[in-house]
């Protein structure tokens, strides 16, 4: 009731989930669950994740030695 939500059904883009917006809870609900998604493969929970690149920059390498 005070969330300050603005249901305006007409406006699609800020009502309707995505696809974008919904995969990393879906995948992660999945990874949780038992690990028969119905065929008998269980999800991989240590690697789930292994392709997403990180939201931060990497560090960069440390500088060759200095020679005078």
């Amino acid at each position: 009731k005070f969330d300050r939500f603005n249901d305006a059904r007409n406006n699609y883009n800020q009502t309707e989930p995505t696809i974008a917006g919904n995969a990393g809870l879906v995948a992660a609900l999945i990874a949780l669950s038992n690990g028969d998604n119905g065929v008998g493969v269980g999800i991989d929970k240590n690697t789930i994740f292994s392709s997403v690149p990180p939201m931060y920059p990497m560090t960069p390498p440390p500088p060759p030695p200095w020679n005078p």
